[in-house]
């Protein structure tokens, strides 16, 4: 009888000892996998972002509305970048908007509008074994985070590649500002042309900066895929990750006359600062359709002490193409 219960059991035990195994492979914090691809030199070369938002403190002009951005890799130590700006409308380009209310002089404004072109030269480039954190995601979880026990992302080695760059490249702007503002800033007495002062008067007016940049950049690059034993499809990180930091000349600084009661006030009469500088960040995703984000401040060229910005940006679609030769055959 003892035996025959002996015999019993183990029979029992041979019989879930696999199911507990089995269920503790399903909800272990394990997780085994196969790398399909580890290569941050197959890249998109060309990306074309659509920005539906970005939003700028600036210290003259504070405005919200899009953007349209493209960067293209033209060669392997050479790539160039185009970047444009404007207002929803004139209710989002709050200087403009300001000046339609409340201006004295002749209405003349001006609508923001920010263009860049530019390229960065490749000073070094090289890759070095890293990690890369995979984000986790399975239908298992929604509705329910618990109910998968797997950690929620995996730290793995990888590729990363590693750019430093020189950035070099023009930019222009025009804006509405605040003149009257401006001056009681700079501690200014505005006089019309026959000498006279219009200090009491709210005055608004234009100016057009045209400049140069120069700088330097930092570009992290992974482009690593795994396939897990379980659970998961293909996981990717792509990031390209790009920080920046860029001193700012503006020769050409134009600051618009403008008319009271028949009599012209010289724009000439404000300050202007010629120098400034910026540090930023760029983040975007080596696929075929993603998105991207960027962010910046800084000391933008134009009035005097009154050059201070931030601004941040965001893109959807992003489209990427890569070269002819390159196909992914992971995603």
């Amino acid at each position: 009888m003892l035996l025959k219960s002996i015999i019993s059991w183990c029979i029992f035990l041979t019989i879930l000892a696999p199911v507990c195994i089995a269920q503790d492979q399903k909800t272990g914090e394990v997780l085994t996998y196969e790398g399909v691809n580890d290569d941050p030199y197959a890249v998109n070369k060309l990306f074309i972002h659509i920005q539906p938002v970005y939003g700028e403190l600036f210290a003259t002009n504070v405005n919200l509305g899009f953007g349209l951005q493209v960067d293209y890799q033209i060669a392997r130590g050479l790539g160039l970048t185009a970047n444009w700006r404007h207002p929803y409308a004139r209710q989002t380009d709050f200087a403009r908007e300001v000046a339609f209310k409340n201006q004295d002089n002749i209405d003349n404004n001006k609508t923001w509008n920010y263009l860049e072109f530019g390229g960065t030269i490749h000073l070094s480039d090289h890759d070095q074994v890293g990690k890369s954190k995979i984000i986790l995601y399975s239908k298992r979880y929604k509705g329910n985070k618990w109910a998968n026990k797997t950690a929620e992302k995996l730290i793995i080695p990888s590729r990363v590649r590693k750019v430093m760059g020189f950035r070099w490249g023009g930019m222009m702007y025009n804006s509405t500002i605040d003149i009257s503002n401006a001056a009681e800033h700079q501690n200014i007495g505005l006089v019309d042309e026959e000498n006279n002062s219009v200090d009491q008067a709210k005055l608004y007016g234009n100016i057009d900066v045209k400049g140069i940049y120069a700088g330097l950049s930092l570009q992290i690059i992974k482009n690593v895929a795994i396939k897990p034993h379980r659970d998961f499809g293909v996981l990717v990180n792509d990031l390209h990750f790009n920080a920046f930091i860029d001193v700012m000349y503006a020769p050409s600084i134009n600051l618009e006359d403008i008319i009271l009661d028949g009599q012209i006030i010289s724009g000439g009469q404000l300050q202007t600062q010629e120098l400034g500088f910026r540090a930023g960040i760029q983040g975007k995703f080596n696929k075929p359709v993603g998105f991207s984000y960027g962010g910046e401040f800084g000391y933008r060229p134009g009035l005097k002490d009154l050059g201070f910005y931030s601004m941040f940006k965001l893109g959807f679609p992003v489209f990427g193409i890569p070269p002819k030769d390159l196909t992914r055959n992971y995603r």
